[in-house]
Formats: structure tokens, C-alpha cells, sequence
């Protein structure tokens, strides 16, 4: 399976453990004030784009941010627990420490966590599916999806890490995706 159709992404709004860099992985992190607005601004970015279908993680920061995006749509939101951020084991809950990096370049396992090897390979194929859908899917999950998408392909311009609640149109081409991000 490959990516034929352009879509587009969208990293949930800002949370507190964001602002206050705690890791988050898949502890449920609620969004603050400032993720709201992010997704309302977000929502009208995209109010105008021909989103077909939204396709989001479960996990709260990315189904408010999402649900503020459906609003403007009409359309149901579709949940994939494979779009969920990598799961950081021991670590989900503490302050980021000098290990992250060493994860995000696969030379580090959390204690009872994924790896970064089998996080890149499952947010992949969720993003395979989703998009699979037809053009104008949007994507609303976490950030690590975008490192983990990385391992498969670049992504130029380059934009890491990706801000909370900016969205991108996104052009597969092969190895090589051109995103575009809105609003600018």
C-alpha cells in the first residue's frame, strides 16, 4: 500500500504537560486554554478545505481538537488507536529527560513502552489506511507521528517538531512529500 491521495495533518492543540514538557505518550493529557484556541484557529484554517473524512487518535488532545475541526464539516470523526502517540512506558508522566532524543532516534527502549522501531511502523500503517480513504482525509494526532513518518519518507519543507494545532496539506511524491503549511 502505498500514499496516493494528498491530505492533510493535524498536530493536536497544546496541553499543560506540552507547555511544561512532561511527557505525555499516551496518558490522556487534557488541552488548556491555549490548545482550545489553537484548535478553534486550526477549525478556521481549515473550514474552507474539502475535508472528506477526519480520521483522529482517541486520546482527548486529539479528539477536542478534531471535534472543533468537525464542526465546520458536518462530518463524523473516525478514531484509530493506531494513531496514538508512542507509548513511553515508565517515563509517560515525567519531566522530559535526556533519554527522548535517544527514542526518537530508536537508541533508546523505555521500560515497558514501545520502541521507537515498532511506534514508526504502527502509526505508518494507520496513516496507510486513513489516507487509503480517497483525497481529502485529515489526520489529527500527535506530534511523534510526524518524526516517526520520517523513517519512511522526507518531508520538506522541513518543519520539526511540528507546532501544536498548525495544519499541513500534504503531497505524497515517493520517497519525497511536499507539505504546505496553512495559513501562512
Amino acid at each position: 500500500m502505498s500514499f496516493k491521495y494528498p491530505f492533510y495533518f493535524l498536530r493536536h492543540g497544546e496541553t499543560e504537560w506540552n507547555k511544561t514538557r512532561r511527557t505525555q505518550g499516551q496518558l490522556d493529557a487534557q488541552l488548556n486554554d491555549v490548545g482550545r484556541e489553537q484548535a478553534r484557529r486550526a477549525a478556521s484554517l481549515l473550514q474552507s478545505e474539502p475535508i472528506e473524512r477526519i480520521i483522529a487518535s482517541p486520546l482527548s488532545r486529539a479528539r477536542h481538537t478534531a471535534e472543533a475541526v468537525a464542526v465546520h464539516h458536518e462530518i463524523e470523526i473516525m478514531f484509530d488507536d493506531d494513531l496514538m502517540e508512542c507509548h513511553l512506558g515508565d517515563h509517560q508522566g515525567e519531566p522530559h529527560g535526556p533519554w527522548l532524543p535517544l527514542y526518537w532516534t530508536g537508541e533508546y527502549d523505555p521500560p515497558n513502552g514501545e520502541t521507537y522501531y515498532e511506534f514508526a511502523a504502527r502509526v505508518w500503517a494507520a496513516m496507510e489506511r486513513a489516507v487509503s480513504h480517497g483525497p481529502n482525509t485529515l489526520i489529527v494526532a500527535h506530534g511523534g507521528l510526524w518524526i516517526a513518518a520520517r523513517e519512511h519518507v522526507l518531508i520538506e519543507p522541513h518543519l520539526l517538531p511540528l507546532p501544536n494545532a498548525v495544519p499541513v496539506h500534504v503531497t505524497p511524491g515517493g520517497e519525497k512529500w511536499q507539505q504546505r503549511v496553512l495559513g501562512e
